[in-house]
């Protein structure tokens, strides 16, 4: 038996920080390292950075892109980060079922979305459909460290190392822990047929929370004989009298 309510997982403050709750904030810490940010901030320079770094890329404008010289880049880095994200977790080659052209597709819409809504309301409702469709396919938690480390790698080469700056490595990692930590609480409960209650609560960052309630162990009364509490004294000495005018200790 348990009451069930609400907690407030995801906060935005006026700054524009996104914020997990702490026992979120530990789940992703613990499962993906690499982009559990204590907060969480998109700010207009890294939404400009990451916006035009992918518009680069996707129109094969970039160095890197332009030396590969392939016909159709945005099939190319599609295929790049596939071939690189099963090379290093081949287990995870099962749970993608439709084609790499839609996934891939689906995953820098999801990126873009984020960069275009960043600090609202609207960029957490945008994951919120991912998270719980990825609890359906079983994908775990700590997949997501190793498909972000994939991404960024995969950027990097369609960007050209030359240009690819610390500030763009940044921007991209903030971008991708901020969808993370909007993930963070759908993920961390598991759900995976949720209600339209339960959705239209996440894309306000809240979520429904089952709180156990604590079963006491009964308590059997015990016989205890009032002598046995008191100290020993003669028969003579009233053993109440010897406990209340005891010296104190000096």
């Amino acid at each position: 038996m348990g009451i069930i309510n609400s907690v407030q997982a995801i906060k935005i403050r006026r700054n524009g920080e996104l914020v997990l709750l702490a026992q979120y904030r530990k789940f992703l810490v613990e499962k993906c390292p690499d982009f559990a940010f204590v907060r969480c901030k998109i700010t207009p320079a890294i939404q400009h950075r990451v916006l035009a770094n992918w518009e680069a890329i996707a129109c094969g404008h970039t160095p890197a892109m332009r030396a590969k010289g392939h016909s159709s880049p945005v099939v190319y880095f599609y295929d790049s980060f596939y071939t690189r994200l099963f090379e290093v977790a081949p287990e995870v080659r099962s749970l993608f079922r439709s084609s790499i052209i839609v996934q891939g597709k689906a995953l820098i819409n999801i990126v873009q979305s984020i960069a275009n809504g960043v600090n609202s309301a609207d960029a957490i409702a945008s994951v919120v459909e991912l998270a719980y469709r990825h609890n359906q396919y079983g994908v775990k938690m700590q997949y997501y460290n190793v498909l972000g480390r994939v991404l960024l790698e995969v950027l990097r080469d369609c960007t050209g190392h030359e240009l690819w700056t610390n500030e763009l490595d940044v921007g991209w990692r903030t971008v991708y822990a901020y969808m993370m930590t909007t993930m963070a609480p759908i993920l961390y409960h598991g759900v995976t047929h949720p209600t339209e209650r339960d959705k239209a609560m996440a894309k306000r960052g809240r979520y429904r929370h089952n709180m156990k309630r604590k079963r006491y162990s009964s308590v059997q009364p015990v016989a205890v004989l009032l002598n046995s509490l008191l100290p020993k004294s003669s028969a003579s000495e009233c053993p109440v009298k010897q406990l209340a005018w005891r010296e104190p200790p000096s």
